[in-house]
């Protein structure tokens, strides 16, 4: 009786493993299928905007933003922080 119970646990559990097991392919090549048509609409939406910005005259973006006295720069120098904290080290509470 108690090996007819554990062989019957047995064969559920495998059965249950069995069916987790395809769940999870399952899951995963949705998740792929999902990634490669998140890439096809992105890769369309950089043509569309490629497209709208030459209809729309890509050299006279620059020459608006030259208007407004804008320049490209080749090689930016981004803002660079301080190690040291000015506010920080002012400690105006008494220790």
């Amino acid at each position: 009786m108690v090996i007819g119970i554990l062989s019957v646990l047995v064969l559920g559990g495998v059965f249950w493993v069995v069916i987790a097991y395809n769940s999870t392919v399952d899951l995963s090549h949705s998740i792929t299928s999902a990634k490669s048509k998140l890439q096809a609409v992105g890769a369309q939406s950089t043509s569309l905007n490629n497209d709208i910005l030459a209809m729309l005259g890509g050299n006279q973006i620059g020459a608006i933003a030259a208007a407004d006295g804008l320049v490209q720069d080749d090689k930016p120098q981004y803002f660079s922080i301080n190690q040291q904290w000015p506010i920080a080290s002012q400690s105006s509470l008494p220790y």
